[in-house]
Protein backbone atom coordinates (compact mmCIF):
# COMPACT_ATOMS: atom_id res chain seq x y z
CA UNK A 1 0.00 0.00 0.00
CA UNK A 2 3.01 2.22 0.86
CA UNK A 3 5.00 1.49 -2.31
CA UNK A 4 1.71 2.66 -3.95
CA UNK A 5 1.21 5.69 -2.50
CA UNK A 6 5.32 6.39 -3.21
CA UNK A 7 4.62 5.32 -6.32
CA UNK A 8 1.68 7.48 -7.03
CA UNK A 9 3.44 10.73 -5.51
CA UNK A 10 6.47 9.89 -8.23
CA UNK A 11 4.29 9.88 -10.89
CA UNK A 12 2.31 13.25 -10.18
CA UNK A 13 5.89 14.55 -9.10
CA UNK A 14 7.42 13.70 -12.65
CA UNK A 15 3.94 15.14 -14.18
CA UNK A 16 4.44 17.82 -12.73
CA UNK A 17 7.76 18.45 -13.58
CA UNK A 18 6.98 17.98 -17.19
CA UNK A 19 4.21 20.15 -16.54
CA UNK A 20 6.96 23.34 -15.78
CA UNK A 21 9.48 22.36 -18.55
CA UNK A 22 6.52 22.78 -21.08
CA UNK A 23 5.71 26.29 -19.81
CA UNK A 24 9.32 26.93 -19.34
CA UNK A 25 10.28 25.90 -22.93
CA UNK A 26 8.53 28.31 -24.58
CA UNK A 27 9.82 31.19 -23.38
CA UNK A 28 13.87 29.89 -23.63
CA UNK A 29 12.79 29.35 -26.87
CA UNK A 30 11.02 33.00 -27.47
CA UNK A 31 14.02 34.49 -25.53
CA UNK A 32 16.21 33.05 -28.32
CA UNK A 33 14.83 34.46 -31.10
CA UNK A 34 14.21 37.45 -29.85
CA UNK A 35 18.18 37.70 -28.81
CA UNK A 36 19.13 35.83 -32.29
CA UNK A 37 17.39 38.39 -34.18
CA UNK A 38 18.33 41.09 -32.36
CA UNK A 39 21.95 40.04 -33.74
CA UNK A 40 21.21 39.71 -37.32
CA UNK A 41 19.23 42.89 -37.37
CA UNK A 42 22.16 44.83 -35.68
CA UNK A 43 24.63 43.00 -38.04
CA UNK A 44 22.32 43.07 -41.38
CA UNK A 45 19.86 45.27 -41.04
CA UNK A 46 15.93 44.51 -40.70
CA UNK A 47 15.23 44.71 -44.61
CA UNK A 48 17.70 41.59 -45.43
CA UNK A 49 16.84 39.68 -42.72
CA UNK A 50 13.50 37.19 -43.02
CA UNK A 51 12.11 35.42 -40.47
CA UNK A 52 13.50 31.75 -42.22
CA UNK A 53 16.99 33.25 -41.78
CA UNK A 54 16.40 33.67 -38.19
CA UNK A 55 15.00 29.97 -37.93
CA UNK A 56 18.15 28.79 -39.47
CA UNK A 57 20.22 30.34 -37.16
CA UNK A 58 18.37 28.94 -34.53
CA UNK A 59 18.39 25.51 -35.97
CA UNK A 60 14.72 25.67 -35.51
CA UNK A 61 11.96 24.65 -37.88
CA UNK A 62 10.08 27.91 -39.08
CA UNK A 63 6.94 26.48 -38.51
CA UNK A 64 8.64 26.77 -34.23
CA UNK A 65 9.47 30.43 -35.30
CA UNK A 66 5.89 31.08 -36.35
CA UNK A 67 4.61 29.82 -33.08
CA UNK A 68 6.21 32.44 -31.07
CA UNK A 69 5.83 35.30 -33.74
CA UNK A 70 3.99 35.37 -37.19
CA UNK A 71 5.02 38.41 -38.26
CA UNK A 72 8.87 39.93 -38.27
CA UNK A 73 6.66 42.68 -37.60
CA UNK A 74 6.30 41.24 -34.40
CA UNK A 75 9.67 40.34 -33.25
CA UNK A 76 10.54 44.39 -34.10
CA UNK A 77 8.07 45.54 -31.94
CA UNK A 78 8.97 43.07 -29.40
CA UNK A 79 12.60 44.35 -29.64
CA UNK A 80 11.82 48.15 -29.69
CA UNK A 81 9.42 47.27 -26.57
CA UNK A 82 12.80 46.16 -25.06
CA UNK A 83 14.34 49.41 -26.06
CA UNK A 84 12.04 51.36 -24.38
CA UNK A 85 11.66 49.92 -21.32
CA UNK A 86 15.70 50.09 -21.24
CA UNK A 87 15.69 53.68 -22.24
CA UNK A 88 13.24 55.45 -20.74
CA UNK A 89 15.01 55.28 -17.28
CA UNK A 90 17.43 57.86 -18.79
CA UNK A 91 15.11 59.83 -20.53
CA UNK A 92 13.17 60.32 -17.84
CA UNK A 93 15.76 61.37 -15.34
CA UNK A 94 16.14 64.66 -17.36
CA UNK A 95 14.23 66.54 -14.60
CA UNK A 96 16.28 65.41 -12.08
CA UNK A 97 20.02 65.67 -13.58
CA UNK A 98 21.70 68.89 -12.10
CA UNK A 99 25.45 68.15 -12.47
CA UNK A 100 27.37 67.38 -15.29
CA UNK A 101 29.08 63.95 -14.22
CA UNK A 102 25.33 62.81 -13.75
CA UNK A 103 24.71 64.19 -17.17
CA UNK A 104 27.33 62.49 -18.80
CA UNK A 105 26.55 59.47 -16.84
CA UNK A 106 23.15 59.49 -17.81
CA UNK A 107 24.26 60.09 -21.81
CA UNK A 108 26.97 57.58 -21.41
CA UNK A 109 24.17 54.67 -19.96
CA UNK A 110 21.62 55.74 -22.76
CA UNK A 111 24.60 55.67 -25.59
CA UNK A 112 25.19 51.91 -24.71
CA UNK A 113 21.53 51.17 -24.41
CA UNK A 114 21.12 52.63 -28.54
CA UNK A 115 24.27 50.91 -29.43
CA UNK A 116 22.65 47.47 -28.31
CA UNK A 117 19.32 47.59 -30.50
CA UNK A 118 21.47 50.18 -32.82
CA UNK A 119 19.61 48.50 -35.92
CA UNK A 120 16.48 51.22 -34.40
CA UNK A 121 18.58 53.77 -35.36
CA UNK A 122 20.61 52.58 -38.22
CA UNK A 123 17.09 51.54 -40.06
CA UNK A 124 15.18 54.46 -38.72
CA UNK A 125 13.51 55.41 -41.65
CA UNK A 126 13.19 52.09 -43.27
CA UNK A 127 10.89 50.80 -40.06
CA UNK A 128 8.60 53.76 -39.91
CA UNK A 129 7.77 53.70 -43.35
CA UNK A 130 7.47 49.54 -43.09
CA UNK A 131 6.13 49.28 -39.96
CA UNK A 132 3.73 52.46 -39.16
CA UNK A 133 2.88 51.58 -35.69
CA UNK A 134 6.53 51.88 -34.86
CA UNK A 135 7.31 54.92 -36.45
CA UNK A 136 4.54 56.47 -34.13
CA UNK A 137 6.28 55.20 -30.86
CA UNK A 138 9.91 56.08 -32.35
CA UNK A 139 8.35 59.91 -32.67
CA UNK A 140 7.23 59.22 -29.53
CA UNK A 141 10.17 58.32 -28.13
CA UNK A 142 11.85 61.38 -29.68
CA UNK A 143 9.59 63.93 -28.67
CA UNK A 144 10.12 63.07 -25.23
CA UNK A 145 13.81 62.96 -25.36
CA UNK A 146 13.60 66.48 -26.04
CA UNK A 147 11.57 67.33 -23.84
CA UNK A 148 13.12 65.85 -21.41
CA UNK A 149 16.72 66.87 -22.46
CA UNK A 150 15.12 70.72 -22.53
CA UNK A 151 14.13 70.28 -18.82
CA UNK A 152 17.84 69.21 -18.07
CA UNK A 153 19.13 72.24 -19.56
CA UNK A 154 16.85 74.48 -17.48
CA UNK A 155 17.54 72.65 -14.41
CA UNK A 156 21.79 73.07 -15.24
CA UNK A 157 20.70 76.98 -15.99
CA UNK A 158 18.96 77.48 -12.51
CA UNK A 159 22.11 75.81 -10.89
CA UNK A 160 24.39 77.66 -12.74
CA UNK A 161 25.77 74.98 -14.49
CA UNK A 162 25.26 77.01 -18.07
CA UNK A 163 24.11 80.45 -19.01
CA UNK A 164 21.49 80.17 -21.23
CA UNK A 165 18.62 81.73 -22.94
CA UNK A 166 15.23 80.12 -23.53
CA UNK A 167 15.41 79.60 -27.07
CA UNK A 168 19.23 78.77 -26.27
CA UNK A 169 17.90 76.19 -24.23
CA UNK A 170 15.43 74.55 -26.76
CA UNK A 171 17.95 74.59 -29.58
CA UNK A 172 20.87 72.80 -27.06
CA UNK A 173 18.22 70.09 -26.61
CA UNK A 174 16.88 69.56 -30.12
CA UNK A 175 21.06 69.07 -31.15
CA UNK A 176 21.81 66.59 -28.01
CA UNK A 177 18.86 64.23 -29.14
CA UNK A 178 19.99 64.92 -32.91
CA UNK A 179 23.39 63.37 -31.61
CA UNK A 180 21.69 60.84 -29.63
CA UNK A 181 19.99 59.51 -32.55
CA UNK A 182 22.20 59.33 -35.27
CA UNK A 183 25.27 58.26 -33.50
CA UNK A 184 25.00 55.17 -34.64
CA UNK A 185 25.15 56.25 -38.69
CA UNK A 186 27.64 58.51 -38.34
CA UNK A 187 30.03 56.54 -36.27
CA UNK A 188 30.37 53.93 -38.98
CA UNK A 189 31.32 56.55 -41.65
CA UNK A 190 34.01 58.28 -39.36
CA UNK A 191 37.56 57.20 -40.85
CA UNK A 192 39.21 55.63 -37.66
CA UNK A 193 42.00 53.16 -36.93
CA UNK A 194 39.89 51.84 -33.79
CA UNK A 195 36.35 51.52 -33.94
CA UNK A 196 36.12 51.32 -30.19
CA UNK A 197 37.05 54.68 -29.94
CA UNK A 198 33.66 55.55 -31.41
CA UNK A 199 31.85 53.66 -28.34
CA UNK A 200 29.26 54.92 -26.21
CA UNK A 201 31.85 57.02 -23.38
CA UNK A 202 32.94 59.48 -26.93
CA UNK A 203 29.50 59.57 -27.60
CA UNK A 204 28.34 60.99 -24.96
CA UNK A 205 31.19 63.30 -24.66
CA UNK A 206 30.43 64.78 -27.69
CA UNK A 207 27.11 65.02 -27.01
CA UNK A 208 27.85 66.90 -23.78
CA UNK A 209 30.67 69.20 -25.55
CA UNK A 210 27.67 70.87 -27.26
CA UNK A 211 27.07 72.54 -23.56
CA UNK A 212 30.72 74.20 -23.95
CA UNK A 213 29.69 77.53 -25.89
CA UNK A 214 27.38 77.89 -22.42
CA UNK A 215 29.26 76.92 -19.61
CA UNK A 216 29.74 78.57 -16.37
CA UNK A 217 33.83 78.27 -15.28
CA UNK A 218 33.63 76.16 -12.43
CA UNK A 219 31.43 73.86 -15.03
CA UNK A 220 34.35 74.34 -17.26
CA UNK A 221 36.75 72.12 -15.28
CA UNK A 222 35.11 68.43 -15.71
CA UNK A 223 34.55 69.38 -19.06
CA UNK A 224 38.72 69.55 -19.52
CA UNK A 225 38.85 66.14 -17.45
CA UNK A 226 36.54 64.23 -19.88
CA UNK A 227 38.15 66.39 -23.14
CA UNK A 228 41.37 64.76 -21.62
CA UNK A 229 39.84 61.12 -21.41
CA UNK A 230 37.93 60.78 -24.77
CA UNK A 231 40.23 63.08 -26.96
CA UNK A 232 43.51 61.39 -26.11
Amino acid sequence: MQRRRAGGRARRGRESNRRRSRADSPMKTRDRILEAALALFNEEGVAKVSTNRIATELAISPGNLYYHFKTKEQLVEWLFRRLEKEISPFIDAGDSLTALDDVWLTLHLAFETSEKYRFVYVDIDHLAREYPRIGVRIRKMTAGAINSTRAMCRNLARLGVIVAEADQMDSLAFHIVLTATCWCTFARLVPVKDPASMASGRAAYHALALLNPYLAEEARHYMNYLRGKYLK
